[in-house]
């Protein structure tokens, strides 16, 4: 553990890391829910956290890193991060403290905006695989002239459905004549934010009907 704090001492120092991880889950993107520190992991290293001087930490150590500074900060009243059960917070409401309302257990096991597959979901670039309330994930045939960092006018639609929404291109990957596109959504109204929640569930039943039906569990917030 004191190696862990060494190198958190250097990484604040030197990059900030503190305080750039206290700006990313204030940002429009992340989630307005309470998430294990492994979650936390998935999401920071999803949104391009561990760039720069930080990318040179070994991925099993980067875990590490964040959940001693969890911990830490958990403990100090005035960092504005709070622990219930093993679950963090920045800046939770007053009434989640005093209930301790931390999220279910079922959730947090799944991602944290309820990312479904679905089939029958699409948009022009080809099959959407995964979509969440914060991004999507394309596959399509052949190759793509996308790249990273682009901003891309999606039309979305699952059966009678159709959204449009702007997304950034957060990752592409290129194999046996497909390529798949991750990408996070931007500057989303709350009507577009609204329609996505909507289209979770919808795309949560399609996937259980091509599965042969059976209980259909949703945890899109």
């Amino acid at each position: 553990m004191d190696a862990i704090n060494e190198v958190f001492r250097f990484l604040d120092q030197h990059t900030g890391f503190a305080q750039d991880l206290d700006d990313l889950v204030q940002s429009p993107q992340w989630s307005t829910g309470w998430l294990t520190s492994h979650q936390i992991a998935e999401e920071v290293d999803r949104m391009q956290f561990w760039a720069g001087l930080r990318s040179r930490v070994p991925k099993q150590t980067r875990s590490q890193l964040l959940e001693c500074y969890l911990r830490k900060t958990a403990d100090d009243d005035s960092s504005g991060w709070v622990c219930i059960d093993d679950q963090f917070k920045f800046n939770p409401g007053s009434d989640d403290i005093d209930n301790g309302k931390a999220v279910d257990s079922q959730a947090i096991q799944n991602r944290r905006h309820g990312r479904v597959q679905c089939e029958m979901l699409s948009c022009q670039l080809g099959e959407v695989v995964n979509l969440s309330a914060s991004g999507v994930m394309v596959r399509g045939r052949g190759t793509t002239e996308h790249q990273s960092g682009e901003r891309i006018q999606l039309d979305l639609k699952c059966l009678d459905h159709e959204l449009q929404v702007t997304a950034q291109v957060a990752w592409i990957k290129e194999e046996d004549r497909t390529f798949s596109i991750g990408m996070e959504f931007i500057d989303l109204t709350p009507e577009q934010a609204q329609r996505i929640r909507e289209l979770l569930p919808i795309a949560a039943a399609v996937q259980a009907v091509g599965e042969g039906g059976g209980p259909v569990t949703h945890w899109g917030k």
